[in-house]
């Protein structure tokens, strides 16, 4: 999100560091400014210090407040939270603005908390994501207190009423959402592992790479594994939450055949439906590219290989985490998943990015997908021709997504045939 200074302002009167907080302003006082910040370092040292989390050296806070601005909080998952307000009226405690902006920092820190850690989770629901950074940013809203009490904020209030209080009381209406119910199963696994607990289950989740279409059995290993001594009480927990938690991904009934490189003919064909002048580029939030294709002929094909033309944006350091390249049915359900580091992309002019798979039995009808998983500063700019259309979609594996109207994603794939029976060939 750019931050647009105004012209009267020097730089210095536009940001506001605190600690571990750095807060870019503009259409905000300064107090304002300095009170998110006090917030998000105090929030930070809670998840650091009483968690256990290494969280970023530094957490940049983006705000831009002017009455074309909605009311929106969110984060990039790794070290950026972006407030946009329609006024700086809007910072006023809770029961005169309507906004939750003190807990509303303390719930974004908690997203990056899981997200740096635990990067593989396309089997995740909003229960499970949104009700940890619930519970997380509650609890961490009274540790804040404990620490700096109303003089934290500008307009002073008792904000405790925000914390677990809050949530306690939506966990005992007579209809909690989805959300709250997943706050509360957060709540009670603190009671079986304690705080620190969380790092480590996240840590565990990430190592055992679950299967996104069957992943519970993996998944409850590994919290098992975290504290064995406690499996009873794990395996309980576990009973309820994973059914809030878990949402797997419709696996294809198209089974996953792969054969030996050395068993293919070594002439792949190159399937390239492209015409080679990209005319645009983007990158989905929350989607993903998705491009389809037939099979040339009859007879068994194995896809080798799928080339992209890309670029990654972001920080000149890739990030340390994988995307996916998926080969899917013709109903974009997954038949195999394969990670790629993102180094794999280079930053700047995009170019054609080859990548290798294990050689695997392509369909007559089926799709190619990438599943970068972005963020407003991570992520590739997949660019597209517009001389064809109707091949691609914006979805990632497991979901049909939307047709993409402006052409077709520049994927290109190059498959491979069994070598031909030889009858002199000893058998």
């Amino acid at each position: 999100m750019p931050l647009v200074l105004n012209a009267s302002a020097s730089l210095a009167e536009q940001v506001v560091k605190v600690g571990h907080a750095h807060v870019s302003y503009e259409g905000i006082d300064k107090p304002q400014a300095e009170a998110l910040a006090r917030t998000l370092d105090a929030a930070w040292k809670v998840y650091t210090e009483e968690f256990g989390f290494k969280m970023p050296g530094t957490v940049f806070c983006i705000v831009e407040c002017g009455p074309d601005q909605p009311a929106r909080l969110y984060t990039d998952g790794e070290d950026h939270v972006y407030l946009s307000l329609p006024s700086k009226a809007k910072l006023a405690k809770p029961a005169t603005s309507g906004l939750f902006n003190l807990y509303g920092m303390c719930h974004e820190l908690g997203h990056i908390a899981m997200y740096r850690t635990l990067k593989d989770r396309d089997w995740m629901t909003s229960a499970a994501a949104e009700g940890w950074a619930h519970y997380a940013g509650s609890a961490v809203v009274d540790r804040v207190w404990a620490a700096h009490g109303e003089s934290l904020w500008p307009d002073p209030y008792d904000y405790r009423e925000d914390g677990l209080a809050r949530l306690h009381k939506q966990l005992e209406s007579e209809s909690p959402s989805e959300i709250d119910r997943g706050a509360g199963q957060w709540e009670k696994f603190e009671k079986i592992l304690g705080r620190k607990g969380f790092a480590r289950l996240f840590a565990a989740w990430e190592k055992a790479g679950a299967d996104p279409t069957q992943p519970a059995e993996a998944l409850l290993a590994a919290t098992i594994g975290v504290q064995p001594d406690k499996k009873g009480a794990v395996e309980a927990w576990w009973k309820t939450a994973s059914g809030l938690f878990l949402s797997p991904m419709d696996k294809s009934k198209v089974q996953r055949k792969t054969i030996s490189p050395a068993r293919l003919s070594g002439h792949p064909l190159a399937l390239t439906p492209d015409d080679g002048r990209p005319d645009g580029k983007m990158s989905i939030a929350g989607g993903g590219h998705a491009r389809k294709f037939e099979a040339p002929g009859p007879g068994e094909w194995y896809i080798r290989s799928v080339s992209v033309f890309g670029s990654r944006y972001g920080y000149p350091r890739p990030p340390a985490e994988n995307f996916d390249v998926a080969l899917c049915d013709g109903q974009m359900k997954p038949i195999a998943i394969w990670k790629k580091p993102y180094s794999t992309f280079e930053r700047g002019e995009p170019t054609w990015v080859k990548m290798s798979v294990p050689p695997t039995r392509v369909p007559k009808s089926f799709y190619v997908a990438l599943n970068f998983r972005p963020t407003a500063t991570k992520g590739v700019y997949v660019s597209f021709d517009s001389s064809t259309k109707g091949n691609s979609v914006s979805s990632i594996p497991g979901q049909p997504g939307e047709p993409f109207e402006d052409g077709d994603w520049m994927i290109r794939i190059e498959l491979d045939q069994p070598k031909e029976a030889d009858a002199l060939e000893a058998k």
